[in-house]
């Protein structure tokens, strides 16, 4: 197979290289074809029952005191106008 790069394409790779983010061209293609490879993309129940289970595990204990005042308000505290 032959691959024609764009120079802007050419630049990024190189940067990755040089950054060792990736140590070859090779390594860089083999991301991101894994990255972008075919995957289930349906909706998973189990996957998702699972997910809010750990999400309702992780919130155990975590109690949220806004003294009558509304999120927004509570977001903005500190915040200058």
């Amino acid at each position: 197979m032959t691959i024609v790069l764009k120079p802007e394409q050419e630049r990024v790779i190189q940067q990755a290289i040089e950054s060792g983010v990736v140590g070859s061209v090779d390594e860089f293609i083999d991301s991101a074809v894994r990255a972008l490879a075919p995957r289930d993309m349906g909706f998973d129940k189990a996957r998702a029952r699972v997910a809010g289970g750990r999400i309702r595990e992780l919130r155990k204990g975590v109690k949220l005191d806004l003294d009558g005042m509304s999120i927004r308000e509570f977001a903005h505290i500190g915040h200058k106008y």
